[in-house]
């Protein structure tokens, strides 16, 4: 790193520039130098995850960021890797203003976000990491309901038949044993509403087992069928990180 009176240098060992940032007063840094700087954060992310992928541990942190480092490679990798994906799920669902909406496994709130765009009546939001909960409590306030339940049991907090869209994205590997959760969902779900899980599948495929449980499309089909009405398509947005599939369930 070279700092001279008016600028700030990154370099790599080749000399050459990853970041260059003209200052603003005392301190301060131009915006377009931040955004920089979050890039390579996150390229170094995306590298980072190439080595750990398959290990548990990093598994364990996709699931629910623990660790600093790979917590930091998980929560990078949501930020790059699932927006194209969120914003395409949220637009499935076709949200009217009279819906009460749960997203199951919230995270960075990501979703929210695009959720809080189409004007719902209600948002709840289930999330059991703490570090995540705590994120979302600063970043949405009261304008959404938090809980930290395991989505397989809310019979404290959600009522019958009192939900009209349930969201779920890179979730449905993590929820064992299924069924529980799958009979949860139908309790909760309106007669006339949608579950709608979106899953790279073949993004995880070779993901620790014990942590990615339901990562085999086929057998996660047979699975939801026992309960739901079940429809599905493979959706291509354009690149590696933006391929899924959209599955749709009814009452």
């Amino acid at each position: 790193m070279v700092m001279h009176k008016n600028a700030l240098f990154i370099r790599n060992r080749k000399g050459n520039y990853y970041i260059e940032c003209s200052w603003v007063g005392k301190n301060k840094y131009v915006n377009v130098c931040i955004m920089m700087f979050e890039n390579l954060l996150n390229k170094l992310a995306v590298n980072l995850h190439k080595y750990f992928k398959n290990t548990r541990i990093m598994a364990e942190n996709l699931r629910s960021p623990n660790s600093f480092f790979f917590g930091f490679i998980a929560k990078r990798l949501m930020l790059v890797g699932n927006q194209k994906v969120i914003e395409d799920s949220v637009q499935r669902l076709n949200i009217k203003s009279e819906d009460t909406i749960l997203e199951i496994g919230s995270g960075n709130g990501q979703a929210l976000i695009e959720i809080l765009k189409k004007n719902p009546k209600q948002i709840k939001a289930i999330e059991i990491s703490p570090i995540f909960r705590n994120h979302l409590k600063k970043k949405f306030g009261n304008k959404i309901e938090l809980f930290e339940n395991d989505a397989k049991n809310l019979k404290d907090i959600i009522n019958n038949s009192s939900i009209d869209k349930i969201l779920l994205i890179n979730v449905i590997y993590f929820l064992n044993p299924l069924d529980l959760y799958l009979k949860e969902f139908k309790r909760i779900l309106d007669e006339d509403g949608i579950v709608f899980i979106a899953g790279k599948f073949e993004a995880v495929k070779t993901f620790n087992d014990n942590v990615f449980q339901n990562k085999q499309i086929k057998d996660l089909l047979k699975v939801l069928k026992k309960f739901f009405k079940v429809s599905y398509e493979f959706v291509d947005l354009g690149d590696l990180n933006s391929r899924y599939y959209a599955i749709n369930l009814k009452k």
